[in-house]
């Protein structure tokens, strides 16, 4: 059995004793959690002991997951009801009319209903206090309004779970696990065993019932009980957070209640008063029942905390350890081992996708996991990670991926429709008495400092990128770093950073990246406010995915130009409503759909995987990079499904971006373009009341087609349009435009200022839509706040399959004037001049400057077959600019003298200007040609051979 505490010894207890009265901001947070465990303080030792309740009680996860006031009828989605175990216990207040309900005294039914153990039996209770108490006259029809017995309030198939959602955020979070918690941390800051005996009261008396406890049969989520909503008091997410939070809570409190006679005198008492089961007239006594029934029965059932991969191998390791460590420290570590061996398996991450919501969940809980073992065990980390070098690439993931330190690809079920991310998610910082940057549920302040774990990994890898993210994450200050009661010496900690970020700077310097794993690319370019991101995500379906290969976003101009919808608006409904299913819809990204259908990929099975895109090009060029991805197998029966990307730059502040999609297959073709909130105008097109594109963006529930669950009702299950109000030209002009005038409505620019989105489309017999798209506005699930925002449908039919499409679109974002003047398709041909099919793409792109670029991209897959075909070292020419090249994708920029500024050629050797030919030797992944530094070009004739690499 335990014999001391493993995480809270002695020595790291006295060092956070002393700091906490050395600093301003640690008094001030010690004086706060002294503060905040004062109501557990006043209670008594038996009504800290009845704080527990028994499992004879349903629990549900919301009230009404989108459901409304039963006074006032006002909305009042997910998490909203407000909850105050200590002040009103046994209520719960509606946040606009700030009603209480239930109306009955649910106190006195449930004592009441206490048996002898001090459970709750409801067959025990007196029925006759189930009334109103503002309308206790039996006549009175108001009698029964908003009754709850703890099965819920019932109006019609409308039904409210007061009681069962208070057990949980009200009895349960607040008044029991806060109890915990705080008690603990008060005895930590203050060495008051007081503390320290309340904690552990109340961890006897959950220990006593935790093991009957069984979500799974007993607690309800969105209206229903779930198959696979396994847990103990809280559903398997937060009871996997929750018991790992009262392992820890015991391990800090362990060697204070150890030699507590005071403790065993009053558990002696309670046992013998209540007729319990085991006796507890020792401490051993105590201790066997919190770690049988806390501890170990966790371990032995792991599908009751099974949660998001790592998190319960987490919670599993932290119990291990707080039972058996030192003496089973090998075994402990081999386990740490396995778990980032089996779990880390993607780029560094789990593979589980919303880049900066579930993604990022897995890591911040590691990197306090972590954290939490080095302050016990300096060197820990570094010692990790030598045996374990691939976690440097776990956080600094995030760091690649966050674009214009204020965004991150959402990719997957994360943040909400064009919002900023103006930290960096690798970990959760807290500044404590100064409020979280971060809050996440169950962190506090004593969570081990992130600040310290991100310079532990500095001094591990030598990456200067997490001393930036930390300095960063204190508003570019030193000030008070790391934020670590544990830290011994914290003033020379804000000197060795300081330092850095003299010599190093304080902006993260980034490049392109490509995660081939996690199949995220980015292309960057441009400095400071004129930086600008551009991104493809090429694979569809994992856990917490949506179906949204070939999806691409750009961020510019600070903002998000052409969002992500985010995190499904499960407070709609749920996972399964129409709303929810919407935002996972291929129709609802930046991506093409093949016959209306979603592409292909499995979501929420156990062993969800992706099914991914293959890479077919990464160019990287000063002023010029292209990505493509080919994907057929996302759809069934596609021969290809292609997209490239080109970001170039015009200049340091203009830039712009070419995408190129090739699908061949099916009948119907739809690609879908949306961006920020803001006014759509269509130059160009000759719009008409059009027909609605239907399809599965009609969505409807999952259960539309069976029974609906207990507490659903037909609203439910009733298909609902997610896109309206379409026109349509049925023949555009090639060319055509659609500009966003963006509407800043999150507030993230300077007052006044202008942004524009545009968009140019050169598709071939392709029909042009705009429409409008729902989204959910706000930054929570707690909001029902709705908009319609335009969006644009370009889409190419036939009678017969297979239809090949090229869709072929220019992008743009400017302030109030665009740097390019013209776009134009011209005229590609063979080298014997034959016309080449419009699978095979030429744009000119005339610049406000007077300058010319010419994009020419070969369809290397040509999968029909489509003449004339091409040999693959066979010259594309361009006879408006007397120009030939071999390779897959070829870019010219010339002055506006006509001279030839600049060339790039990806996977080819050859290239023709006028009366000039250059020859690499041997075809190459790319290369350029550039100004020789010796003599200004002039027609091509002064330019020099670079490789790829220079």
């Amino acid at each position: 059995m335990k014999k001391t505490s493993t995480f809270f010894p002695e020595r790291l207890r006295a060092i956070v004793r002393r700091n906490a009265a050395k600093w301003d901001w640690a008094i001030a947070l010690k004086e706060e959690i002294i503060r905040s465990a004062e109501p557990w303080k006043r209670m008594s030792t038996d009504a800290i002991w009845a704080l527990m309740f028994g499992h004879t009680l349903p629990r549900s996860w919301m009230v009404w997951s989108n459901g409304h006031c039963p006074a006032c009828r006002r909305d009042v989605p997910m998490y909203t009801w407000v909850m105050d175990a200590l002040q009103q216990p046994w209520k719960t207040r509606c946040p606009h009319c700030r009603e209480l309900f239930p109306k009955n005294d649910f106190q006195a039914f449930y004592r009441s209903g206490l048996d002898a153990a001090g459970v709750f039996a409801p067959e025990k209770a007196d029925r006759a206090l189930l009334f109103n108490q503002e309308h206790p006259d039996p006549r009175d029809p108001q009698r029964l309004f908003g009754v709850d017995d703890g099965q819920g309030y019932a109006e019609g198939e409308k039904r409210w779970r007061f009681i069962g959602a208070y057990l949980i955020y009200g009895q349960w979070r607040q008044a029991v696990l806060g109890g915990i918690t705080r008690l603990a941390k008060a005895y930590l800051v203050s060495g008051n065993g007081e503390y320290a005996r309340k904690a552990g009261i109340l961890l006897d008396r959950v220990a006593d019932l935790y093991p009957t406890f069984d979500y799974l049969t007993e607690g309800w989520t969105y209206e229903r009980q779930e198959r696979s909503s396994t847990g103990y008091v809280s559903v398997w997410h937060d009871a996997c957070e929750e018991t790992r939070e009262m392992a820890l809570a015991y391990d800090l409190v362990f060697e204070a209640i150890r030699d507590d006679r005071e403790l065993v005198a009053f558990l002696a008492d309670k046992t013998r008063e209540h007729r319990l089961p085991r006796r507890k007239d020792s401490f051993a006594a105590i201790q066997a029942n919190i770690e049988e029934n806390l501890l170990r029965h966790p371990l032995n059932h792991r599908e009751k905390i099974e949660s998001n991969p790592p998190r319960t191998d987490i919670a599993l390791l932290t119990m291990q350890a707080t039972l058996d460590w030192p003496q089973e420290r090998e075994a402990i570590l081999s386990g740490i081992d396995r778990m980032i061996v089996a779990m880390l398996t993607t780029d560094g991450l789990t593979g589980e996708k919303g880049l900066y919501g579930y993604s990022a969940y897995a890591i911040q809980g590691l990197a306090q996991f972590f954290q939490t073992f080095e302050q016990v065990e300096p060197g820990f980390i570094k010692q990790l990670l030598s045996r374990q070098p691939q976690i440097h690439q776990t956080w600094r993931f995030h760091i690649d991926t966050w674009c214009l330190q204020s965004y991150y690809p959402s990719c997957g079920d994360a943040g909400y429709f064009a919002a900023r991310q103006p930290r960096y998610v690798g970990v959760v910082f807290q500044r404590p008495s100064a409020g979280k940057l971060m809050p996440f549920p169950g962190n506090h302040p004593l969570t081990p400092s992130m600040f310290t774990f991100l310079w532990r990994l500095y001094e591990a890898t030598g990456d200067i990128a997490f001393v930036q993210a930390l300095h960063q994450a204190n508003f570019n200050s030193c000030e008070h770093l790391p934020w670590d009661l544990t830290e011994a010496d914290q003033e020379s900690f804000q000197e060795q950073i300081a330092a850095i970020i003299r010599r190093e700077g304080a902006i993260i310097p980034l490049k392109s990246v490509n995660k081939s794993q996690w199949h995220l690319a980015i292309l960057r370019s441009g400095q400071g406010r004129h930086e600008r991101a551009l991104w493809l995500d090429y694979d569809s379906g994992n856990r917490h995915a949506h179906l949204d290969g070939l999806n691409i976003g750009l961020f510019a101009h600070g903002l998000d130009l052409m969002p992500d919808f985010g995190y499904p608006p499960v407070q709609f409904g749920g996972w399964g409503s129409p709303r929810s299913r919407w935002y996972m819809m291929t129709a609802a990204h930046n991506t093409l759909t093949v016959d209306g259908k979603n592409q292909r990929g499995t979501q929420w099975q156990p062993k969800a995987d992706s099914i991914a895109a293959r890479l077919t090009l990464w160019l990287i060029a000063p002023g010029v990079q292209a990505v493509r991805a080919s994907g057929a197998n996302l759809y069934e029966n596609t021969a290809q499904y292609e997209r490239t990307l080109l970001l170039v730059d015009i200049s340091e502040t203009d830039f712009y971006a070419l995408e190129i999609f090739r699908v061949v297959g099916g009948t119907d073709h739809a690609k879908f373009i949306g961006s920020h909130f803001g006014s759509l105008a269509t130059p160009g097109l000759k719009l008409k009341p059009g027909e609605d594109y239907g399809q599965e963006t009609k969505s409807h529930s999952f259960f539309a087609d069976a029974k609906a669950p207990p507490g659903w009702n037909a609203e439910h299950c009733r298909p609902e349009p997610q896109l309206r109000n379409f026109f349509t030209d049925a023949n555009p002009p090639p060319g055509w435009q659609a500009d966003w005038t963006i509407e800043d409505r999150y507030g993230y620019l300077a007052p006044g200022a202008e942004r524009h989105f545009r968009y140019t489309d050169f598709s071939v017999s392709a029909q042009a839509s705009i429409c409008e798209a729902w989204v959910v506005t706000g930054s929570s699930y707690n909001t029902t706040s709705e908009a319609w925002v335009p969006r644009l449908m370009i889409r190419r039919r036939s009678e017969t399959p297979p239809l090949a499409s090229t869709f072929v679109g220019l992008i743009e974002a400017y302030e109030t004037k665009p740097a390019v003047r013209r776009a134009r398709c011209v005229a590609l041909v063979s080298a014997q001049g034959r016309p080449l099919s419009e699978n095979h793409v030429a744009i000119e792109i005339a610049l406000d400057d007077g300058r010319a670029d010419l994009i020419v991209a070969r369809d290397v897959e040509n999968p029909l077959h489509l003449p004339p075909e091409l040999s693959a070292d066979e010259e594309l020419v361009v006879p408006d600019w007397q120009a030939a090249g071999d390779g897959s994708l070829i870019f010219l920029r010339r002055e506006a003298s006509g001279k030839l500024a600049r060339a790039v050629i990806a996977e080819g050797r050859r290239l023709r200007y006028h009366d000039k030919q250059f020859d690499a030797g041997e075809k190459k992944m790319f290369w350029r040609l550039i100004p020789s530094p010796e003599r200004p070009s002039a027609q091509g004739r002064n330019l020099r051979l670079s490789n790829a690499d220079q």
